[in-house]
């Protein structure tokens, strides 16, 4: 659970503030108008002072899932097709702990119908979603490969302000983490069509790494400012990333 206090409709997980679980939570001198049946007789007997009991209040949390549609998401089948799963079950999981999942697409992506699969075809935008409303109190997911200039710290902040919590996970594919040399190759960019002359070799490569290094420091760095969960996944079939989510304490194992 969050460490700030968590809203949605009335549900059955226990949220920060008070309402009507059976959950206690504290005590609170008595006020004209309280339920009598809320006030601690048994404490009343011992100290002669009315007191109530408060507990926990109950909800159904509100997800909203925020992916990046920039075409580097889909460079690779897998990775494509596990960023899509990771939206399908993150449908199961807000169904499971009975709230309500929304996905937005970034930029001005919007909405997307429930059921509906993100598209990945589009030119890098800003993560946080245009003209769209985040819902106040809920917990927030942003997925994205985070492989563009930006200034990610003001970019999450936006997506975490007002949130009860905000999940950070940086999607890779393998050969994006792990390159092997291939020689003189042409490299071709998925979102604006510019090309680069390239020899693909060991020097290369160090020197990439590096470079992705500095990016998911950057990224971390920017979620640990805001409180966030972060979680590095490897494109490598759903199943695999459920785990690695379970490991890096995004997901609960059931």
């Amino acid at each position: 659970m969050p460490h700030r206090r968590l809203g949605g409709l009335a549900g059955d997980r226990l949220g920060r503030g008070i309402g009507s679980s059976v959950e206690f939570e504290d005590h609170r001198a008595y006020q004209p108008g309280d339920d009598p049946r809320h006030v601690d007789w048994r404490a009343f007997a011992r100290t002669d002072r009315l007191d109530v009991r408060r507990y926990r209040e109950e909800v159904s949390p509100d997800l909203d899932l925020v992916i990046d549609t920039s075409a580097s998401m889909a460079v690779t089948r897998q990775k494509a097709e596990t960023a899509r799963a990771i939206c399908t079950a993150a449908a199961s999981w807000a169904t499971h702990a009975r709230g309500r999942l929304r996905v937005l697409a970034s930029g001005r992506g919007g909405a997307l119908a429930p059921g509906a699969e993100p598209s990945f075809t589009g030119a890098s935008e800003p993560l946080p979603p245009v003209g769209v409303r985040l819902r106040s109190r809920g917990m927030r997911l942003v997925v994205s490969d985070f492989l563009r200039p930006a200034d990610h710290l003001a970019e999450l902040a936006r997506i975490a302000d007002g949130s009860a919590h905000l999940f950070v996970v940086q999607l890779l594919a393998a050969s994006e983490l792990d390159p092997t040399p291939a020689g003189a190759v042409t490299l071709v960019d998925v979102e604006d069509g510019s090309r680069v002359d390239l020899q693909v070799d060991a020097v290369s490569i160090a020197a990439y790494r590096q470079r992705l290094d500095r990016l998911r420091d950057e990224v971390v760095a920017a979620a640990l400012r805001l409180g966030a969960t972060y979680s590095l996944v490897t494109a490598d079939g759903f199943g695999s990333v459920c785990g690695q989510l379970a490991r890096q304490e995004v997901l609960e194992p059931a």
